[in-house]
């Protein structure tokens, strides 16, 4: 999903929880089943609430990324996220007291004495500077950066927040001790814990919902998160065909070809984790912005559910997480990357300057845009991914105690169930 929807849609799921605290539970549920149930549009709800929504801007009740009049367009014209923010919210005021007691008020309608949040200073922001802090500190105990990046601390998109909270997070950026990265994420991840039992915090990781939802807290108790990672063992490879064809060029006329190719490129890992079922998607991605790229994408998912479990970029923070577990084979799938994208990346070039770039050029959606994407997915098959892909079947197509380790790592990373990952609460289906 690109990163101005992720932001249209987190930024209107805040404005919806805004609504669904001010009318209370009761009349959330009266109202937004006509919604719900296509009785009446997106539109019409918008004009419904156009008093609320422009208070909740205008109170500071709600603060976004992105403003008030694009938000409101962009759900009004996306049925999709229409459907999906009323579900969340109404799940979330029906179901909030389960996080915690203390958020029990929020039923009543006209509470409002939380902050909703998204891309803002005062408490994503906060947070941001909070994480960067603990991080620091974790690469003065181990050497190196615990998290390459914010969202496997946390995935939260969007914060309730009391004034409470807001004043107790930014005091505690502004303190010595973190100002000079003592922080650490085991007292960090306290304190946001505290503010949750409190009914002060609320992080939200949101999931685009298309059928019923779920909310689930995750790393509220690290026994319940070490018994979940206990659970999680490797039940093979999926089947793949590898990619087929030929690729060649002439010096002399600066000529490359690429022909009669077929075959994939991704590799599923296959996975079990409590009662769902899910797998560990690698892909090389060939390029970006008209270029050959280094990019993998490391991607969990679950069976039954049309959003992503997590991911994790790059072959070298995979094999330092797999080196956790077995150092020889994290060497062995970096040492496969590094052989084999140089050779990629000239192949690359010379395609791009024989007429690729003409192709990339193109209007989106055209045939030619479409044939440079399936040619270099093609010279990444063939040169990175048919090695890899061969490395990974062979290592967990009959899987022991190690590979079940090596998953549950990947799992624990991308999931953001790590021992340093903060609590949060995830909306899903």
């Amino acid at each position: 999903m690109a990163k101005t929807e992720a932001d249209l849609g987190e930024g209107a799921q805040a404005l919806f929880c805004f609504i669904a605290d001010t009318l209370g539970s009761k009349k959330t549920n009266q109202e937004f089943k006509h919604y719900l149930s296509k009785v009446k549009t997106a539109p019409e709800f918008f004009d419904t609430h156009e008093r609320l929504i422009d208070r909740a801007f205008s109170s500071n009740a709600v603060k976004t990324k992105l403003p008030k009049e694009k938000l409101v367009k962009y759900i009004a014209e996306n049925n999709d996220w229409f459907l999906s923010s009323l579900t969340t919210a109404q799940t979330i005021i029906n179901e909030i007291d389960d996080i915690s007691s203390n958020f029990s008020h929020i039923k009543s309608p006209g509470w409002q004495d939380l902050f909703y949040r998204h891309g803002d200073d005062e408490v994503m922001g906060v947070m941001g500077d909070l994480y960067k802090s603990a991080n620091a500190q974790s690469a003065k105990q181990d050497g190196q950066e615990f998290f390459g990046n914010i969202n496997k601390w946390t995935p939260a998109d969007i914060y309730f927040a009391s004034d409470n909270a807001r004043t107790f997070f930014r005091k505690l950026s502004l303190e010595e001790q973190t100002q000079k990265n003592n922080l650490t994420f085991a007292v960090l991840n306290q304190h946001i814990a505290d503010m949750i039992s409190s009914g002060d915090l609320l992080p939200l990781s949101l999931k685009k919902v298309v059928k019923d939802i779920i909310i689930k807290k995750v790393n509220f108790s690290r026994s319940d998160e070490e018994k979940l990672l206990a659970s999680t063992v490797c039940t093979g490879v999926q089947k793949w065909d590898p990619m087929k064809g030929t690729f060649k060029y002439n010096a002399k006329n600066k000529k490359f070809s690429l022909s009669n190719y077929s075959g994939g490129r991704d590799i599923y890992i296959t996975l079990k984790s409590g009662n769902a079922k899910g797998r560990i998607q690698i892909r090389h991605t060939p390029a970006g912005k008209g270029r050959p790229s280094k990019g993998v994408k490391v991607i969990l998912s679950y069976v039954g559910s049309s959003a992503s479990g997590g991911q994790l970029v790059g072959i070298p923070l995979l094999s330092k997480i797999i080196n956790q577990v077995d150092p020889t084979f994290a060497t062995k799938l970096l040492s496969s990357f590094q052989r084999s994208y140089p050779e990629f990346e000239n192949a690359a070039n010379r395609y791009l300057e024989s007429g690729g770039k003409v192709l990339y050029g193109s209007d989106k959606g055209t045939k030619e845009k479409k044939q440079y994407s399936a040619d270099m997915g093609a010279l990444s098959g063939l040169i990175v991914m048919n090695d890899m892909r061969k490395l990974i079947d062979d290592y967990f197509k009959s899987p022991k105690e190690k590979q079940h380790n090596v998953v549950r790592a990947i799992f624990a990373y991308t999931a953001s169930r790590t021992i340093n990952s903060s609590p949060f609460v995830i909306s899903k289906d």
